[in-house]
């Protein structure tokens, strides 16, 4: 599996077929082919939507080797424990107001983010599926964490 792309190579190739594929060349054309074309364009957007990005990119990619990502995965306790304690943190920040403090717990999961993130190429090299799986878990937890750091900025801008 390959998963360090060009960005340029991906969007250069996307829109070559966006002129093929958009829409408005069909505009003339009988019901089904118009509705056939809008419907491979938005494949070929939502294809472009995730392979322009690593960690949707990842996820198919994972996927198209059949390992799948379920709700009740199983971590490393000490992982989940750290992170249960940043988010207890994060909160009391919130509740406090405490916003500078905030902006630095989010500064620093961004970086740990950041080093989830480029960490992928190399498990993707070695064909680590296990450790690509974990990775990418690791890397929704990490999300979550910021989105709760959205949250509570956006509140204080309030």
């Amino acid at each position: 599996m390959q998963f360090d792309l060009d960005p340029q190579v991906i969007e250069r190739a996307f829109f070559e077929r966006t002129k093929e594929l958009h829409p408005d060349k069909f505009a003339a054309a009988p019901v089904t082919e118009r509705v056939a074309a809008l419907s491979r364009s938005r494949a070929l957007n939502d294809a472009y939507q995730t392979l322009k990005k690593p960690v949707p990119r990842a996820e198919y990619l994972l996927e198209r080797a059949g390992v799948t990502i379920g709700d009740n995965e199983r971590l490393d306790p000490e992982f989940l424990m750290q992170i249960l304690e940043l988010r207890e943190e994060l909160a009391e920040a919130r509740i406090a107001k405490r916003t500078s403090e905030i902006e630095r717990l989010c500064q620093v999961m961004k970086g740990r983010r950041k080093a989830a993130v480029g960490a992928l190429p190399a498990l993707f090299e070695t064909n680590d599926l296990p450790a690509i799986k974990e990775q990418l878990i690791v890397l929704r937890y990490l999300d979550r964490y910021l989105e709760e750091c959205d949250t509570a900025l956006d509140e204080d801008d309030e």
